[in-house]
């Protein structure tokens, strides 16, 4: 069966068993305690924030809005789920890039479309990637990098794992700069990865910004690049790829409020709104300048464009570089 009637069927199916938009009483709601599902663990960058958002619109809508972790599949675990909830705004998912957009690229089986069977709502926060290399590999620029990389040198490259947003800016990189004997090392998460950058057990790496910052105030490891289209405030001196002639190496790992498809759209309204006015708030602005985070203001019509492109682009690039499973 092709991928696209499998959606048709998927869809059809968490469509026939959920309540419809008209059941919802959207000027009721909240009147019982909003879920939002966690698809990792406690304590990472996603079970963070969703607890900050949670805390926010409990304090917003005067109703309790929990966090529960449902970590599993790289994420598709608690997205899978959120995709055949009831679409009565008391079950969300904090989304993110593995789970809603490379992880349906590399995984065709992957049980959801990413854009179809799923609300999105309002964007909270992005980490910038970084590419850094430890001293000992003598280069201080981008352009020293690759000059070494083109005499034939054997140069490792780790990312936090195969089809994270790190991995996938290597594969960028290569492509547009004729390294492609640079070889991709991938890791567990980025937690092992900082620590084998630091210990030289791999020379570079795209690493998570917030993952590899301390590092680099302390001058154990050096930033070369990063993947944003503008410098990012907390490595104002490292230049992005884009000023290098690579604007195509342009990438972060956004998190995003979402939840089943055919929500009401009176109640993503006003979740739209009250997660815009959470992340304005100089508390909230300042603990993502604290983790080199990025934000990006959008309504929920131009968050699900803004995604359909991300899943089109990454897909796209899965498919040339053949990463996409059989």
């Amino acid at each position: 069966m092709k991928r696209r009637d499998s959606i048709r069927l998927i869809a059809a199916g968490l469509l026939a068993s959920r309540l419809t938009p008209a059941a919802v009483r959207a000027d009721e709601w909240p009147s019982k305690p909003v879920k939002i599902v966690i698809p990792f663990g406690a304590g990472g960058t996603s079970d963070r924030f969703g607890r900050l958002v949670a805390a926010g619109l409990s304090k917003s809508f005067k109703q309790q809005f929990y966090v529960e972790n449902k970590p599993g599949a790289a994420g598709a675990t608690a997205s899978a789920e959120v995709a055949r909830a009831q679409p009565d705004g008391y079950t969300l998912v904090l989304a993110g890039m593995g789970p809603h957009v490379t992880g349906p690229a590399l995984n065709p089986r992957i049980g959801y479309d990413p854009i179809a069977h799923f609300t999105h709502i309002a964007m909270i926060a992005g980490d910038s990637t970084l590419f850094a290399v430890h001293p000992a590999l003598g280069i201080k620029t981008l352009p020293d990098f690759i000059k070494l990389a083109k005499t034939g040198v054997a140069i490792a490259c780790g990312s936090p794992g195969v089809g994270t947003i790190g991995h996938l800016s290597l594969e960028q990189f290569r492509r547009k700069a004729g390294v492609m004997n640079v070889t991709h090392v991938p890791y567990r998460g980025g937690g092992p990865l900082a620590t084998d950058l630091l210990g030289n057990h791999v020379s570079s790496a795209f690493i998570a910004t917030a993952s590899g910052i301390e590092q680099v105030r302390a001058g154990r490891v050096l930033p070369i690049a990063v993947t944003t289209s503008e410098r990012i405030a907390s490595l104002k001196k490292t230049p992005t790829f884009a000023e290098f002639g690579y604007p195509e190496v342009d990438s972060t790992t956004w998190g995003w409020l979402a939840g089943p498809p055919n929500m009401p759209a009176d109640i993503v309204h006003r979740l739209n709104l009250e997660v815009r006015n959470l992340v304005r708030m100089p508390e909230m602005q300042q603990r993502f300048a604290a983790e080199s985070m990025l934000t990006k203001d959008l309504d929920a019509a131009a968050l699900t464009a803004f995604l359909a492109e991300e899943v089109r682009r990454w897909g796209a690039l899965v498919a040339e570089a053949g990463l996409r499973e059989k």
